[in-house]
């Protein structure tokens, strides 16, 4: 291609005016550093989802089926075995939720207790969460508490017991309220931290001794399912709910979390359009560049179109020029963007003070955000350049 060769010689030949030089170093840098920025920012946004969805992995299953009015199901009212023959679904589990009260050292918070057998983590991965203890002490009787929630009942040893109480459902008085009352003595058996949602009411029991408590003999507060790897999940939901009937709702983790999945999104967005803004200051320095290389080129101008050039192939040129800035910034950018995030994600330079969760603020490489980073960078670059080289050849 003629523009091109003639693009790439005016890029590297020395100029008459060395501050021509100077100026597309600082446009290329002005490419560059927003270019990193981008890419960062969005591999930082990528990690951040992933650490979401991870952390609400370990508390909500791929699908749940839950009742569609009030709390509870006999769990006599569902086919247990159609669910798991069902395709796509990998494993089941169920367990039973409630509110109940905990108290020790003196201290009280209310609790979501959730009761769940020894299936349990072959569906939700609640156990890559453990602080200190094991999945073991359910079967002892012990609890699963978060981190949180130990804290606020001063729990330091697993050596302190912990009453549960919860409404007496068969023996209810208005003479002698603490009649109607349901209690239960444990101890620590392990503690686990997720997100701040979770963990500020979260524990978990042993199911038959949950329904005990809660004097909810074989009822259940929802039917937890895996999804096979390859599987579609919504395909398996419409699966489901031909089983289940009216009487249940069928809900993916997705549609669940589905406001702080929206949130993120939105803020990626939203980095992405203020990228766009400062890749549109970045182009004008590039603009510059080019138009005083054009000042600089009269001559050759002149030359080219003593020769028949039209004014198309004179514009290819000098846009081509910007195009070739732009592509260089961006390359930089990109090497610089990608080997900052691939270090954070591999060796976590940057931490997090005082954090339990996480040691440092977690990344997420994505080819395809880099590309798509590149093409806008790239394309804006290109049209704003083309813009400025026909307005100034007419």
């Amino acid at each position: 291609m003629l523009w091109f060769r003639f693009a790439r010689r005016y890029m590297f030949s020395p100029k008459s005016h060395s501050v021509i030089n100077i100026i597309a170093s600082v446009s290329v840098l002005a490419v560059a550093i927003p270019t990193a920025a981008m890419i960062i920012l969005m591999a930082m946004f990528d990690g951040l989802s992933s650490t979401v969805a991870e952390y609400n992995r370990a508390v909500d299953a791929d699908i749940e089926i839950v009742p569609a009015r009030g709390t509870t199901f006999d769990s006599n009212a569902i086919d247990f075995e159609r669910i798991c023959s069902t395709e796509g679904v990998a494993a089941t589990t169920c367990y039973l939720e409630q509110s109940v009260m905990a108290s020790a050292n003196g201290h009280r918070v209310t609790v979501s207790l959730r009761g769940v057998d020894s299936t349990y983590t072959d569906v939700i991965t609640i156990d890559r969460h453990l602080v200190f203890g094991d999945f073991n002490a359910l079967k002892r009787g012990d609890l699963i508490m978060s981190s949180t929630v130990a804290s606020s009942l001063a729990i330091y040893s697993t050596s302190t017991p912990i009453e549960l109480y919860a409404l007496n459902r068969k023996q209810i008085s208005t003479l002698l309220p603490t009649s109607g009352i349901s209690r239960y003595t444990t101890y620590l058996g392990g503690e686990v931290a997720t997100n701040a949602e979770n963990d500020a009411s979260l524990a978990i029991g042993d199911l038959q001794r949950v329904q005990k408590l809660l004097n909810y003999n074989n009822r259940l507060s929802c039917i937890a399912i895996k999804v096979e790897q390859e599987a579609d999940i919504e395909a398996v939901k419409s699966r489901l709910e031909s089983i289940v009937g009216s009487n249940f709702e069928v809900r993916s983790r997705d549609s669940k979390n589905a406001s702080i999945n929206a949130i993120l999104r939105i803020e990626k967005f939203a980095i992405l359009l203020i990228g766009m803004l400062i890749a549109t200051v970045a182009a004008f320095s590039i603009v510059g560049t080019v138009l005083m290389l054009i000042t600089e080129k009269q001559g050759d101008i002149a030359t080219l179109r003593a020769m028949g050039a039209s004014k198309q192939l004179l514009v290819r040129i000098f846009a081509g020029e910007g195009m070739l800035l732009t592509i260089t910034g961006c390359g930089i950018g990109t090497l610089l963007g990608v080997g900052f995030a691939l270090g954070q994600q591999h060796f976590g330079w940057i931490k997090i003070p005082g954090n339990m969760l996480l040691d440092s603020y977690p990344v997420d490489m994505s080819w395809g955000d880099v590309a798509m980073v590149n093409i806008i960078m790239v394309a804006i670059g290109l049209m704003i350049s083309h813009l400025t080289v026909r307005a100034k050849l007419r």
